[in-house]
């Protein structure tokens, strides 16, 4: 039978402090990735048209736009259609967190942005 090595006390102590942080890095991520309303931002020539919460979102709903068709889902929005050449903007997929999604031929952004506080929108 080989022979099991026993931890020294102080290897048990790193062992828990090690453990300790990579529990408070775990949660300190997901605090940070919770904290604020993901909001939706959407612009048609460079006026903003509608703002959106999608962490109180809790149906799915389509809005149609000049050419466009915008699905926001709870959690993330998408283009989901539009009547440009290059679909460029349908392929983007969803937006969850951060990013844009552009249109250039028909003027339309979908831009994410963090807030504390944010409107509960519904556009529509």
């Amino acid at each position: 039978m080989k022979h099991i090595k026993k931890l020294s006390a102080s290897n048990k102590r790193w062992i828990a402090v090690f453990a300790a942080v990579i529990v408070c890095c775990i949660l300190s991520i997901i605090l940070i990735k919770n904290i604020g309303g993901r909001t939706a931002v959407i612009y048609k020539d460079g006026r903003e048209i509608a703002r959106i919460d999608l962490s109180r979102l809790t149906e799915s709903y389509t809005i149609p736009l000049d050419g466009n068709v915008i699905l926001v889902e709870p959690g993330g929005i998408r283009m989901q259609s539009a009547d440009c050449p290059d679909q460029i903007c349908v392929h983007q997929g969803v937006l969850h967190d951060t990013g844009r999604i552009v249109c250039l031929p028909n003027r339309v952004l979908i831009e994410m942005q963090h807030t504390k506080d944010a409107p509960d929108a519904k556009a529509g």
